[in-house]
């Protein structure tokens, strides 16, 4: 080749080459931080919130955290001397600091840097302290909550067999007053009581709580099945009851107890992690001498999932022949509970139930009304929109519904359904739940509220609506509905305790009459239950459940109730610190001891009562307290 025309070559290949660098500088530049942020500071933590980029560079840049002692960490470009801990990866979240010394000053150093550069930012003179505790930020029990709290823990001490404090006057245990019912309720507001305000406290609910269990294996709340079972004529298409006489009350169907028991002994292990009822042989059904039906949680839960799994319309049913969307609500709760402790995922049944759920409109996208129930072999949904039963009944139901002579749209149905199903379906519920309360509610003034009259059990139709309103965040509509049935139905103290009236319950056949004047045995359970939630608080309990760390935090033992009165109970991991509000209950006077146990020997802790500091602990596990009874107290015990 010509060396002139070498040369050019050269030259036209530099060329090119300086365009490509050119445009590449273009394109290539370092990474910007913006300013860091703090996100909680406590005595021996420090949380970095996720940093954040200016502009992020290119190519990406790496995002590394470090953290050392003021004055003593350094950093040049990308280099950083003494650190006590990093680099730590943060491009995608924050961190959390930990093991830090109380009262020593520490510096945070974020380098974000690529091939084209580094930004630094330092967070300086960072000093975890004693972090200053509110216990009335806590939530707690008081008041009428406390009442009945009180009250259905003594009905829990009961003996296992006698049912008369939550008499149903149902031989057949057929209605809403059944014993199952107020069963299960009473044990769901004692779980949110345990989760959301007692959870360093078990032992007052623990006990009370297996003997619900209890008490719902007894005989009298589940032999009804052997009648139900053989079909229920107005539910079928030829009027008739054409299954077998069936013994066993968790086998088939039947969701309206098991998914109730099954809820019930898994929120008690996600709650204690107490294994008694998953051990062969806990769970035991004797229908007479010679015929008993064995299972234990494990079997319990199985035969409930497989029903849901393999039924092809992927629910199970309470009655045979009959799916109400509250009623399996309850395995989905008991499936996720159960999943959160024996590492199982019965829960992803509830996704072909969801679709299921909407294809059979069992909540309206018309009317936000949920149905009353879906009727497996007519394929139909009786709802008030068109109540159709699939039989000679529907040449009745249907035209009366339509003219509103009878009322097949429940709210009982919708707070029922609304309360459990917000747990893993929260947007869906808070989407319908405005346009139920604005078609359902009355107000006849500014502090009470209660729902249109029902066609049947109106005496739970208000409560169970206060529970919907109580977990979507409406408390103030919950607080109303609560103040009617207080004014309504009466309850009266006794001992420190609130009952509602334990009544017969009366149908209301024509919904324009006037409500029936008595209270049921599951009215106060359900008052009970809204009044103890909040926003999400059923929802919590299903998704956040409790882990390792909840029984391994301090908790208070040997509490004389019902002497002494535990209002709160609450370990704050955040800022390490146990929140305990007591006051008097059977006793007013005196004193009475306490432990607190499970403490870090290793840590140093402040003894804060009534606002006042008290002492320092160190090398302590466990802490006997006195605590007076003629007021209430608030302790705090806060880590260094």
């Amino acid at each position: 080749m010509d060396k002139s025309k070498g040369f050019a070559v050269v030259l036209l290949i530099f060329f090119a080459v300086s365009l490509v660098f050119i445009a590449g500088c273009k394109t290539l530049r370092a990474p910007v931080l913006d300013e860091l942020s703090i996100k909680g500071v406590s005595s021996r933590t420090i949380t970095l919130d996720a940093p954040k980029l200016i502009d992020a560079g290119k190519p990406e840049a790496s995002l590394n955290a470090y953290i050392g002692l003021t004055g003593e960490i350094k950093c040049d470009g990308t280099d950083v001397t003494s650190a006590i801990e990093g680099p730590v990866d943060v491009r995608k979240s924050g961190y959390q600091f930990k093991g830090l010394v109380t009262g020593m000053s520490y510096d945070i150093i974020v380098v974000a840097a690529n091939i084209c550069g580094s930004s630094v930012k330092t967070a300086a003179g960072i000093t975890p302290a004693t972090p200053q505790v509110d216990p009335a930020s806590y939530p707690g029990i008081d008041g009428d909550e406390m009442g009945l709290f009180r009250w259905y823990l003594n009905v829990a001490d009961d003996p296992i067999d006698d049912f008369s404090k939550i008499e149903s006057f149902d031989p057949e245990q057929g209605g809403l007053s059944s014993y199952r019912y107020t069963l299960a309720f009473m044990t769901y507001f004692m779980t949110i009581e345990q989760y959301h305000k007692l959870p360093a406290c078990p032992e007052i609910i623990r006990p009370r709580m297996d003997r619900l269990i209890q008490k719902m294996i007894e005989r009298p709340v589940w032999s009804y099945w052997a009648e139900t079972s053989k079909g229920v004529p107005p539910l079928e298409p030829l009027l008739n009851k054409p299954y077998p006489e069936a013994h066993d009350p968790v086998s088939d169907r039947n969701i309206m107890y098991s998914g109730h028991l099954g809820q019930m002994i898994a929120s008690y292990e996600m709650l204690y992690r107490d294994m008694k009822w998953s051990r062969p042989g806990s769970i035991v059904f004797k229908f007479s001498d010679d015929e008993q039906f064995v299972y234990d949680n494990n079997s319990l839960q199985k035969v409930m999932h497989d029903q849901m799994k393999n039924n092809w319309h992927k629910s199970i049913a309470c009655e045979p022949n009959a799916v109400f969307p509250e009623c399996n609500q309850h395995p989905v709760m008991s499936f996720m509970l159960y999943d959160s402790v024996h590492g199982t995922n019965y829960g992803e049944a509830r996704n072909a139930f969801m679709d299921f759920f909407l294809q059979a409109r069992m909540i309206s996208p018309v009317t936000h009304e949920a149905c009353l129930f879906f009727l497996i072999k007519q394929r139909a949904t009786v709802s008030q929109e068109f109540a159709n039963f699939g039989n000679i009944i529907s040449l009745v139901s249907v035209p009366a519904a339509w003219l509103g002579l009878i009322n097949v749209r429940t709210s009982v149905a919708n707070g029922w359904t609304g309360t459990f199903m917000h747990a893993w379906q929260p947007e869906f519920i808070e989407r319908h739940y405005p346009f139920q309360k604005a078609r359902r509610i009355v107000e006849p003034d500014a502090n009470t509220a209660y729902l249109k009259t029902e066609m049947v059990l109106d005496q739970i139709a208000t409560p169970f609506f206060a529970m919907l309103a109580a977990e979507v965040g409406d408390l103030s509509t919950r607080d109303k509905l609560i103040a009617w049935c207080k004014d309504y139905y009466k309850p009266s103290w006794e001992n420190g305790m609130l009952k509602y009236p334990v009544c017969e319950p009366v149908n209301i056949i024509d919904p324009r009459k006037n409500f029936t004047p008595t209270s049921q045995a599951l009215t106060g359970a359900l008052i009970a239950y809204a009044m103890a939630n909040k926003k999400d608080g059923q929802r919590d309990v299903i998704q956040k459940p409790f882990t390792d760390r909840n029984f391994t935090s301090p908790e208070i033992t040997k509490v004389d109730y019902p002497n002494v009165l535990v209002k709160r109970a609450i370990y704050d991991f955040e800022k390490e610190a146990l929140i305990l509000t007591t006051e008097g209950g059977a006793m007013t006077q005196g004193s009475t001891v306490i432990n607190i146990e499970r403490l870090d020997p290793l840590r140093i802790w402040d003894l804060i009562i009534d606002g006042q500091y008290i002492r320092k602990l160190s090398g302590v596990s466990s802490l006997p307290l006195e605590i007076g009874l003629d007021r209430k107290h608030d302790i705090v015990l806060v880590a260094e």
